[in-house]
Order: C-alpha cells, then structure tokens, then sequence
C-alpha cells in the first residue's frame, strides 16, 4: 500500500503483479494494533489467534480505489491515476488467494475490525500525504545508507 501511494503521488508506474486478480484479505493497521492489544490481555497464554479483516479485494480493485482516493486527495480528476497501474509478471508460484479464518478471535474474544477497508485506506492515504516529508526521506538514498551503517555494527 505505502508503495502504491507513492508512485501515485509521484505520477509514476505502479506495479500488479500478473492480472491482479489475487485475493487479499485487508486490515486496516490500528485494528491490527487493537487485536494484538486485547491478545496480549485478555488471550489465553499458549494459544493463537488469527487476526483477519474480513475483508477481501482483488489486488487490482485495491489498487483502483488507492487511484481514486489519492486523485481525490490530490485535486486530479476522477481516474487520472487509473492510467499508471502498469501490469508485470506475475511471481511464480504466487497465491491467487490468502485467506484468514479469524474466527477463533472472534468467539472467545470478541474482536472485530472497527474500521471498513475504504475508510482504513483513505486514512491511510491521508497520513502518507500529511507526512509527504517522512515518505521523502525514507524513500531517499540517504536513508537507505544511514540504516545500512547502522546494521553492519
């Protein structure tokens, strides 16, 4: 996603794998977080909890609405962006699906995603054009270089 959003913004290629019919099922990150939170308090030690959105998208349909809100966002028209998703080979052996049954969280500890898949991508959308400084900077050489001294120590 953060990948999309920056070649969206930069009005560069954005690359789908193979026909991006690939299924995804999407979380938006501060219900991730809430997931983890109540596991971490109210999970039974030593078990697992799958967490999953419930939302599942086509890589293709993800990447057309990222299109939509960032031209939104941004003042563009309606689907200028649309014309950027550049289509590469597919990876071999990539999974046309990933799914989550997250249904064990949900029983014993009664967590479901707050946040629907459109409102957790235009958020996300919001926050990466809101910090278009941080995205700069670590998208740059020089943060690269600086994290690769850091971890040759």
């Amino acid at each position: 996603i953060p990948l999309v959003i920056n070649q969206i913004k930069a009005q560069k290629p954005i690359p789908v794998y193979g026909d991006g019919q690939n299924v995804r099922d999407w979380l938006w990150v501060g219900d991730h977080v809430a997931a983890i939170d109540l596991v971490f308090h109210r999970g039974e030690a030593g078990e697992t909890y799958n967490i999953g959105g419930n939302n599942e998208w086509k890589n293709l349909e993800l990447v057309r609405e990222l299109c939509d809100i960032v031209d939104e966002f941004s003042g563009r028209p309606a689907g200028a962006s649309q014309q950027l998703i550049t289509f590469v080979k597919d990876r071999l052996g990539h999974d046309r699906r990933y799914a989550i049954d997250a249904g064990k969280i949900r029983r014993e500890l009664g967590w479901d995603p707050a946040v629907q898949v459109r409102e957790g991508l235009r958020q996300t959308v919001r926050w990466y054009l809101d910090n278009e400084n941080w995205l700069d900077h670590v998208t740059s050489g020089a943060y690269q270089e600086y994290y690769a001294k850091q971890y040759q120590q």
